[in-house]
C-alpha cells in the first residue's frame, strides 16, 4: 500500500515512490511546486521537508516566502500544517562557530551579525555562549 497525493480538484500529484508523472513534472514554465515528503518516520520526514523547502524558497519570485498546506492523517484523523517553521533554541559556543567557519570572530561580533540576519539572540551568563 502506498500514500496518494490528491489537489483540490482529485489529481494525482503523486503516488510515492512513483514521481514526476506527466502531470507533476517542473518545466522552466513552472510557477507553483509542492514538495512532498513521505516516510515512516514523522520527525524526520519534518526535518527533511523543511530543509528541502527552504533551499527551494530561496528561487520564489519573492524570496524565501512559502505556503503551507493542510494534511489530513486517515489513520488517526489528525490535521497538521506543513512545513513547520518553528522556531528553536540553540545555545553554541563561540570558538564552535569559529570552528566552522573559519573565522576567528568574537562574541560581540558574532551578536552583530546576528541582529543584522534577524535573528534575535541573548548572551549567556556563561563568557563563551549565545
Amino acid at each position: 500500500m502506498y500514500p496518494v497525493i490528491y489537489d483540490a480538484n482529485g489529481t494525482v500529484l503523486s503516488l510515492p515512490p512513483i514521481i514526476n508523472g506527466d502531470h507533476s513534472k517542473i518545466k522552466l514554465t513552472t510557477k507553483n511546486v509542492l514538495v512532498e515528503c513521505t516516510a515512516t518516520d514523522y520527525t524526520k520526514a519534518l526535518v527533511t521537508l523543511n530543509t528541502v523547502v527552504a533551499m527551494f524558497s530561496q528561487y520564489c519570485s519573492e524570496p524565501f516566502s512559502v505556503e503551507q498546506v493542510e494534511v489530513q492523517y486517515e489513520h488517526d484523523g489528525a490535521v497538521k500544517l506543513t512545513p513547520e517553521f518553528a522556531d528553536h533554541d540553540v545555545e553554541v559556543e563561540v570558538d564552535y562557530i569559529n570552528t566552522l567557519t573559519g573565522l576567528k570572530l568574537g562574541k560581540l561580533s558574532l551578536l552583530i551579525l546576528q541582529f543584522s540576519w534577524h535573528y534575535i539572540q541573548t548572551l549567556t551568563k556563561s563568557s563563551n555562549n549565545f
